[in-house]
């Protein structure tokens, strides 16, 4: 699955924050380590100079990037899926290990360049071009290889290096500190093997990771940058892309081949390629299973697990007006866990629910009180397999919460909202 969102059940889905309709966005997202870099930890201060955060145009962390020069950032075409490239409403941050407060440099994006033969070709990549250069002192382009740098310096086993804040983007909130984990790479023979990706990953596309799993890069790393370190200088080798899972064994990271790419990149460096962004609005993006210009929705599947006396697992939903569902359901994996559903209260919301009331406690007006949205849902049958279905919410906030006075490990979460 692409690194900057999940799959639910065959529903390739965009998070990006350039919808041209308004979008459920996650807001916060507390669920698992699978969230984030796995396995990894976090980069010291100026450790990434080379590292960017690609923020919507309020600040949402949705992908990764990496700067090639004082005022280029490369990241992945998937990216940049609902994005006009003439007006990409987005900025970057640079500078940084931390999203919060005020540190590093914030700069506009002021067009971007998408390689066009994403996905067909799996040429996923995609060059930013900003309003003004980076003038932070923390903030340094990475090195692009090329085919000799990688014959000479990359073989299996190799020790590379991803980072990125790695939660679920496009109106997400991303961890505060940077993450980074140590991968080897691995051939595309052996990526390619049948307990692999069976043939999958193209001579455009590389791999990093363990046969046996337990270190990747995940959701909100994409576009992130692989690297390879030499004589204390950092050498971009891949472009965080895809990977069934996370960290899972067998599955590796699959990333851009920078080195195969670099014709590309370069050109679009030099401003040769047309200005564009990946169409999901009308304009061309038709995926295999139809047009979904007009589609206004988010699915993720994430396992969850719970130890008691842990901050309880929950997410805010930002659910917009004119959504048709909120889904979510739980199955197998070990223990027992509950789910609850909650408007987040309002004032307006909340003179409506008094509003039937006397001033001697009475309820005085039942057309008030059948007109009142329901705000909370709950389901909370024994075991795993439990399902909340809620039909034409109330837009605002929801937050959806997971039981905390059980343990539960391996519960298989998936949320659709549409």
């Amino acid at each position: 699955m692409l690194k900057h969102s999940m799959l639910a059940t065959a529903i390739l889905l965009s998070l990006s924050a350039q919808a041209a309709q308004p979008t459920p966005k996650i807001k916060t997202l507390n669920l698992s380590e699978s969230a984030r870099i796995v396995g990894g930890e976090a980069s010291t201060e100026n450790a990434r100079p080379y590292q960017v955060s690609v923020q919507s145009a309020d600040g949402y962390h949705f992908c990764g990037g990496s700067i090639v020069a004082q005022d280029l950032v490369l990241t992945a075409a998937h990216c940049m899926e609902g994005v006009d490239g003439e007006s990409p409403e987005m900025q970057v941050r640079v500078g940084t290990t931390s999203l919060s407060g005020n540190s590093g440099e914030t700069i506009n994006v002021a067009k971007t360049y998408t390689n066009q033969e994403y996905p067909n070709l799996s040429k996923d990549v995609a060059i930013l071009k900003l309003e003004k250069n980076i003038t932070h002192a923390n903030a340094k382009p990475v090195k692009l290889v090329d085919q000799s740098f990688v014959d000479a310096n990359i073989s299996a086993g190799t020790s590379l290096v991803v980072s990125g804040w790695g939660t679920l983007s496009s109106g997400g909130q991303s961890p505060d500190k940077l993450m980074e984990v140590t991968v080897p790479f691995v051939t595309n023979d052996v990526c390619n093997s049948n307990e692999a990706y069976g043939g999958q990953v193209q001579d455009t596309e590389m791999c990093a990771g363990l046969k046996q799993g337990g270190k990747d890069s995940c959701q909100g790393d994409s576009g992130g940058p692989l690297v390879f370190e030499k004589n204390n200088e950092y050498y971009q080798v891949g472009v965080v892309s895809w990977g069934e899972g996370c960290a899972a064994a067998d599955k590796y990271g699959v990333y851009g081949d920078v080195a195969k790419l670099r014709g590309w990149i370069d050109s679009a460096m030099s401003g040769n390629e047309p200005v564009s962004g990946l169409p999901s609005d009308g304009s061309g993006g038709d995926s295999e299973d139809g047009d979904y210009s007009d589609e206004t929705f988010i699915a993720f599947q994430e396992k969850i697990s719970y130890t008691v006396g842990e901050e309880q697992l929950q997410f805010v939903l930002d659910v917009p007006e004119g959504i048709n569902v909120i889904y979510i359901a739980t199955t197998g994996g070990e223990g027992d866990v509950d789910i609850t559903a909650e408007r987040v209260p309002t004032e307006e919301n909340q003179d409506v629910e008094s509003d039937g009331w006397d001033d001697n406690d009475n309820w005085d007006d039942w057309g008030d009180y059948w007109d009142t949205p329901v705000s909370f849902y709950a389901s909370e049958t024994p075991g795993n397999d439990e399902m909340l279905m809620i039909e034409v919410p109330e837009s605002g906030e929801w937050i959806i919460s997971f039981s905390n006075f059980s343990d539960f490990s391996d519960v298989e979460l998936t949320v659709f909202v549409h």
